[in-house]
């Protein structure tokens, strides 16, 4: 007769493991390079079987696209609050702008998996994830200008550039060495995104 015990496997929800893969794909991509991660990798990290895993991505640049998709919505989300307050136009693109580069910031090793290890593929996912929050913000951008507040020539132009800027200025401090210094970007970014747009104020103090 048998005494020792059997270890009773947990069963989990379908949210719960596609989470767990998530998780693993974001340690083995950072460890080991999205280029020479495998799903067997992933799949071990995640404590399932290969087949499993097929079960929720599809391969690897899925899954890749899926951990930036999960980042975006986070932005999306953040935005779309922030934008449902209702203040003031430029106490709104201040804050929001402040919040995406937070977000950025402390997403650094994201970045760096993302525009340092992924193939074209992978790029395409997230940057139609990236589209959803421009989309976002050059309506509210347009509307603003519509109201009189922000006075740039075409403002949704404006703010691509501004948002395309920010975002490579944050790539690229993403693979340095030091910490990203997210109170300095920010500066940066809002003293730049108040003089595309058309500040009087940011215009008079040049």
């Amino acid at each position: 007769m048998a005494t020792g015990t059997r270890r009773k496997r947990v069963a989990k929800s379908q949210e719960d493991r596609r989470e767990d893969i998530l998780r693993a794909g974001r340690e083995v991509f950072a460890t080991t390079g999205f280029a020479d991660a495998t799903i067997t990798e992933i799949a071990a990290a995640a404590e399932i079987g290969k087949g499993t895993f097929y079960l929720y991505f599809d391969s690897k640049d899925h899954l890749l696209g899926a951990l930036w998709e999960r980042y975006v919505d986070a932005i999306v989300t953040k935005t779309q609050d922030i934008l449902d307050e209702g203040a003031d136009w430029w106490p709104t693109i201040d804050r929001v702008l402040t919040a995406l580069v937070r977000h950025a910031a402390a997403n650094g090793a994201l970045h760096r998996i993302v525009y340092g290890s992924a193939n074209a593929k992978a790029l395409e996912i997230c940057r139609q994830a990236n589209r959803r929050v421009v989309a976002l913000m050059c309506d509210f951008v347009v509307r603003g200008a519509e109201a009189g507040a922000f006075h740039a020539h075409d403002p949704a132009v404006a703010f691509r550039m501004v948002y395309h800027a920010a975002d490579g200025l944050l790539d690229e401090l993403a693979f340095q060495d030091d910490d990203i210094d997210a109170d300095q970007v920010v500066r940066h970014v809002l003293q730049l995104t108040h003089r595309a747009l058309g500040d009087p104020a940011s215009t008079s103090a040049s």
